[in-house]
């Protein structure tokens, strides 16, 4: 993978419906506006209705590579990464090269 062109940060889960109040609240008010702050943006949210797959897929794009790995690395993220597993399932995270269309 080149470092010095743009990847995407894939995070695929499952939200436990016990919990999606409180999984909504933060993400969206703590997890996406931090993880933003690290130099990762939030480029897409896809939620899966039918099928054998994740429920949930959320796309950051980060300017390359090494600025990814380094934001994930960090203590920040790795707090946040923690949190966020009290409340899905099934977690993985992937860095993969950028294509302008929707990847799995």
């Amino acid at each position: 993978m080149s470092e010095t062109l743009p990847v995407k940060l894939l995070l695929e889960y499952d939200i436990p419906d016990e919990v999606q109040e409180t999984y909504y609240r933060f993400v969206t008010g703590e997890f996406v506006p931090q993880v933003n702050r690290l130099g990762l943006e939030l480029a897409e949210v896809w939620e899966t209705v039918y099928g054998d797959y994740p429920r949930r897929l959320i796309v950051f794009v980060a300017q390359d590579y090494d600025s990814c790995k380094n934001a994930l690395l960090g203590e920040k993220y790795q707090r946040l990464e923690r949190k966020l597993l009290r409340f899905v399932k099934n977690y993985s995270k992937r860095i993969v090269p950028y294509k302008g269309q929707f990847q799995f």
